[in-house]
């Protein structure tokens, strides 16, 4: 008995002995990260001004009402004439013109005489009727902003012309219109280039959305996502025409960034560059902005495949029963908790890439860390052959599809209509989007995209 009790004793140590020799003590690597920097994109963002021509036509035809002008014994004539508005002054535009039609009434006196068989005859007839004067205002702006506007007299028509019944009587209509057109036509014209100046204050405008934009935004507050605007420079574009709106489209080019975290502050402000055309409207809007995956999601994924499984080498094979990620030094560290030929925890590490075909991030060079090789050399050797890391890395593929759906939709769901200031909001929508590279950061990987798409600043109406 006491023979066989030595024998359990003497096995017991051996098993306990080899068990020792293939249950591993690793020191864990240290959990650091490079700096992510995510560059800025060169940007043309597009500014649509819309001033509503109708709009104009009511402020207008409010400005001028009654008697136009009134005149007696006109160019030593025995004429007199008074001019009044007859309806309201109506609008259209194309373009940078916009034509007018100015229907007046048209009160006339005059002598008329007559000399026959050595006698003179001579009374003084009254007529009423109406003529239309049209007028054009082409528009454009100086390198300060300031609108700069000229209108021409462009013709008349008689709407309802001048009429006596009486016999032989002739009625001077030309001089009548001549008077209406001569005497009308500075006055409508000054008028109407005064009230545009007045009312189109496009600078304070352009001034305040130049400004408010270089303010940092707040895309989406869940993510702590923020976009800052620097313009560098701004060009408009030929006026062009809406039904009766009148556009005038703006490009600024600009720096766009994005930060995750907390607000960044605003850059030194840059003031509002001169005027400057440009033949071509402004080109897609460009932006980089980054999004989280975090390391638990990654983890989580991958434990449904991978916890339980077994990777066999030749005659030794370990089980999965554990894994969490963390970052070093740019590259992704692995821990996995294993069973089997081998009992402990190992660590290895991978470059996360982003496979575009698949829209996932995939684990590349998958290799031991330093202190795992030198421990495995010692005890475990087989590992080193990298067999199982090669069987083991597919299962670490993590899809991507809805987290870049959900940057894509966070940052199009701010632009459907963001104001920045009273009258004067972001809109657009961004379509094109691409991944440009991956970083790690505390807790997740920092997917870095580039958007683009159509999206502006709009002036939904100048105040007039």
């Amino acid at each position: 008995m006491k023979k066989q009790n030595i024998l359990v004793i003497v096995a017991s140590v051996l098993l306990l002995v080899s068990s020792c020799k293939t249950a591993l003590q690793i020191e864990k690597p240290k959990e650091s990260y490079l700096p992510s920097n995510l560059a800025p994109a060169l940007s043309e963002l597009p500014l649509l001004v819309e001033l509503d021509v109708k709009k104009l036509e009511a402020s207008i035809n409010k400005k001028m009402n009654g008697v136009i002008f009134e005149g007696a014994n006109i160019s030593d004539n025995d004429l007199s004439v008074r001019i009044s508005k007859a309806q309201n002054f109506t609008f259209s535009i194309k373009n940078n013109v916009i034509e007018y039609r100015v229907p007046l009434k048209v009160w006339s006196r005059f002598a008329w005489k007559v000399e026959k068989f050595g006698f003179t005859a001579s009374d003084n007839y009254e007529a009423n009727g109406s003529i239309a004067l049209n007028y054009k205002t082409t528009i454009s702006f100086d390198k300060n902003w300031k609108l700069v506007s000229k209108t021409t007299a462009s013709g008349f028509e008689w709407i309802e012309t001048p009429k006596l019944n009486v016999v032989g009587v002739s009625i001077p209509v030309a001089p009548i219109a001549n008077i209406a057109l001569s005497r009308c036509d500075k006055l409508i014209s000054d008028q109407i280039d005064k009230t545009l100046a007045e009312m189109v204050d496009v600078k304070k405008y352009m001034s305040q959305a130049w400004n408010s934009v270089q303010k940092p935004q707040q895309v989406n507050a869940e993510n702590g996502v923020w976009l800052r605007v620097t313009p560098k420079d701004v060009y408009v574009s030929p006026f062009t025409t809406t039904g009766n709106k009148l556009n005038m489209a703006v490009a600024l080019y600009a720096q766009i960034e994005s930060f995750i975290g907390s607000k960044p502050a605003a850059n030194p402000l840059v003031a509002l560059p001169i005027f400057k055309s440009i033949t071509r409207p402004a080109q897609q809007f460009n932006l980089n902005i980054a999004g989280d995956v975090l390391f638990d999601k990654i983890s989580e994924m991958a434990q449904k495949q991978l916890l339980n499984k077994s990777f066999s080498q030749g005659k030794k094979s370990i089980t999965v029963t554990g894994l969490s990620i963390f970052g070093n030094e740019g590259k992704a560290v692995f821990v996995a908790d294993v069973i089997g030929s081998l009992k402990g925890r190992i660590y290895f590490t991978g470059t996360m890439v982003y496979n575009a075909e698949k829209m996932a991030v995939e684990i590349t060079e998958p290799a031991f860390d330093v202190k795992t090789k030198n421990g495995l050399a010692k005890s475990a050797s087989w590992l080193l052959k990298g067999v199982i890391l090669k069987q083991l890395a597919p299962y670490l593929t993590y899809p991507v599809k809805e987290d870049l759906d959900k940057i894509k939709k966070d940052v199009n769901l701010m632009l459907t209509n963001y104001e920045i200031i009273n009258g004067v909001s972001l809109k657009g929508n961004l379509n094109d989007l691409s991944v440009l590279n991956l970083s790690l950061v505390p807790g997740a990987v920092r997917i870095q995209v580039n958007l683009k798409g159509n999206i502006g600043l709009k002036i939904d109406d100048l105040k007039l």
